[in-house]
């Protein structure tokens, strides 16, 4: 929460406000055939996303058979962000929805401030956010810029060391998400319509429909308003 009382709002950003498994998935298969390996199917890459481009890149080494090799691991890294870099938007999308839920929130609530905390690298992270939701956002980080990633609580510190303010309630569609503000102390909502459903369940709150994401966060700012 700001200093003055307004509520802050964490989201994360794959599988929850964007569907950028394509993308994802475009620069991933770019990087392996460089080395004669690959394509994996889009199913298969969606699975891998959500724990950091390492580790996306780790699993997809291994779904190819290609080992667990640390400098191999690194080179075909390096190779995805080059392809990734090139255009990180590329088809990536919002959820539909996703604009009018937020409408709803700023309405209810203009002093709502939202951010973005994902374990996407904020390089590749600021141009989709910018494009798909320009002005909309206060901030945007990944590990890159904070130095860990969720679920580990620090992301979170080093978002109030930036904003000024603690995030209040955070939004994903993941176990990394729902990790991320049990470490902190805060409220969270899970996503089912993102990557790792199963695990969103496990929030505070969980909603199925995009749709529900204004009233589910509006009970909360309520209920943290008057806490």
């Amino acid at each position: 929460m700001t200093p003055d009382g307004k509520v802050v709002i964490g989201f994360d950003l794959d599988g929850t406000l964007v569907d950028s498994a394509a993308d994802i998935a475009k620069a991933l298969n770019g990087a392996l055939a460089e080395l004669g390996l690959g394509p994996l199917p889009l199913s298969a890459v969606r699975s891998f996303v959500g724990d950091g481009a390492r580790m996306l890149v780790e699993r997809g080494v291994g779904a190819v058979g290609a080992g667990n090799d640390d400098a191999f691991i690194d080179d075909v890294l390096a190779r995805f962000r080059v392809h990734y870099g090139k255009d990180p938007v590329g088809v990536t999308v919002a959820f539909d929805g996703i604009d009018d839920a937020l409408d709803d929130i700023s309405d209810a609530v203009p002093d709502a401030v939202f951010v973005v905390v994902t374990n996407k690298p904020g390089v590749f992270a600021r141009p989709i956010v910018d494009a798909l939701f320009p002005g909309r956002f206060s901030l945007v980080v990944g590990p890159d810029d904070l130095g860990c990633q969720k679920p580990d609580k620090r992301v979170l510190d080093e978002v109030k060391a930036r904003l000024g303010a603690s995030v209040d309630i955070f939004v994903g569609d993941g176990g990394t998400d729902v990790g991320v503000a049990k470490a902190a102390g805060i409220p969270s909502v899970g996503v089912t319509w993102g990557l790792k459903p199963d695990e969103a369940r496990g929030a505070d709150v969980v909603i199925d429909e995009v749709k529900a994401l204004g009233p589910a966060l509006k009970a909360l700012m309520r209920n943290t308003a008057n806490s």
